[in-house]
């Protein structure tokens, strides 16, 4: 019940956008960075001068997330000169797309930072698969990342290169959720689910959630040595398009909690 009621109304932070120092400099990738917590992410880490990459599908909506935050100063005001924005086109359910990706960042880019593996997708309808013939949310939430993050290695090395060996200054970000703690599958994960999920698409997504903990753990362990830090995080109980495709009862029961 501790658990429940922590994730529910957690405790004030200790950094937000009014004490971050300046990221001038950093270069920052988001996932999923047009919409809900990646866009605020964007927010913050452009006005205290980040260098930030919005990866998403949509680059209209990219576009129009990109505006708005050059249109709206943050509140408090960052001390900081803003720094820059740039869309970059990610199709995460589509593997074969991704080395596409990548290798426009690698034109423009030879060092990363921070990767925020934010974009997911939660409950779409049952049967949803990804262009390889993956349940949906187990190509979006886990396997497409973790490609993206392999890829990726010569810019993160090339990160940590670039700020002098400091330790933990290059990150990349895991975003699970809360149903990790307050809907825990009974018995553990099964490995044969991942090859054969069930129509229980809810239980589908706790397991991707539980993959990103995983994947954060194990890259954690592998990128240690090199001065990678490889973190998950809870992201809250936060109002966000992640449930546009829940059932309408959804809004009515949780709604308040937002």
């Amino acid at each position: 019940m501790g658990v429940t009621f922590s994730q529910l109304f957690p405790p004030e932070p200790t950094l937000t956008e009014a004490n971050l120092p300046s990221q001038h400099g950093k270069v920052f990738l988001i996932t999923g960075g047009a919409s809900g917590i990646g866009h605020e992410l964007a927010n913050i880490l452009y006005h205290a001068g980040g260098k930030v990459y919005i990866a998403a599908r949509s680059e209209s909506n990219a576009l129009q997330s990109i505006e708005k935050i050059k249109k709206k100063p943050l509140s408090p005001p960052s001390s900081s000169t803003p720094g820059e924005l740039h869309y970059l086109h990610l199709t995460l359910e589509d593997l074969s797309a991704i080395k596409s990706t990548v290798q426009v960042f690698h034109a423009k880019e030879q060092k990363l930072h921070v990767l925020f593996n934010n974009a997911g997708v939660s409950l779409p309808p049952p049967g949803s698969i990804s262009k390889q013939n993956h349940e949906l949310q187990l190509a979006v939430n886990c396997l497409g990342p973790y490609l993206l993050t392999q890829l990726l290695f010569p810019s993160l090395q090339a990160g940590v290169r670039a700020s002098h060996d400091k330790p933990a200054a290059v990150r990349v970000v895991w975003t699970s959720s809360q149903m990790v703690d307050v809907g825990a599958i009974k018995g553990g994960l099964n490995p044969a689910t991942l090859d054969n999920p069930g129509t229980d698409q809810q239980k589908n997504y706790i397991v991707t959630k539980v993959g990103n903990w995983f994947l954060a753990s194990q890259l954690g362990r592998a990128l240690r040595h090199l001065g990678i830090l490889s973190v998950s995080q809870n992201p809250g109980n936060l109002k966000t398009n992640i449930l546009r495709h829940a059932p309408a009862y959804y809004s009515w029961l949780f709604g308040p909690l937002f």
